[in-house]
């Protein structure tokens, strides 16, 4: 038996030599190609056997599940089967489920409906103007009084600057 691994370590050895005696008479460039290589096939390798083992995992996994709940649901057919048959057999009433105790008390209470309280809402009139504070949008000079006044008076003005005419809206809040 120790002369069968002494054979085989001498075998081994010879190989490595031989390899390395090829290794080594590449060209250094080759020789880092061939090492990146190498560790980048020793990953992929490790990462398919794990996602592999992943997967049979996955698959026995969920192939038990469906057999438990295939049993579960061939079971649980069959005990109301049985159970059917034995209320059918024997002549007893099969016994009524109770609600839950929310429902009973629902059916119990009169139900009563209340009106909502309509609410009217209240009606003001805004006035956009304010004598004080208008600019012409569209040179940004003040309004004169008179620009002030055709506009309460009429709604309607023209800036005397630019000529840009403007509308007053009355807006019911």
């Amino acid at each position: 038996m120790n002369n069968n691994w002494n054979q085989i370590s001498e075998q081994a050895l010879l190989y490595w030599e031989e390899f390395m005696t090829w290794f080594l008479s590449m060209p250094i460039p080759a020789q880092v190609l061939i090492i990146i290589g190498t560790i980048a096939s020793l990953i992929l390798a490790v990462v398919i056997v794990y996602f592999v083992l992943k997967g049979v995992g996955y698959l026995i996994y969920y192939i038990l599940k469906g057999v438990y709940l295939l049993l579960k649901g061939i079971f649980e057919g069959l005990y109301k089967l049985f159970e059917e048959i034995y209320y059918d057999v024997s002549g007893k009433p099969k016994p009524v489920k109770k609600a839950s105790i929310s429902e009973e008390q629902k059916d119990d209470q009169p139900q009563t409906y209340v009106e909502p309280e309509i609410i009217n809402p209240v009606l003001k009139k805004v006035e956009i103007v304010q004598p004080n504070a208008v600019y012409c949008s569209e040179c940004g000079s003040q309004y004169t009084e008179k620009m002030l006044e055709q506009l309460t008076e009429n709604g309607i003005a023209f800036c005397v600057y630019c000529g840009k005419g403007y509308k007053v809206n009355l807006v019911e809040a």
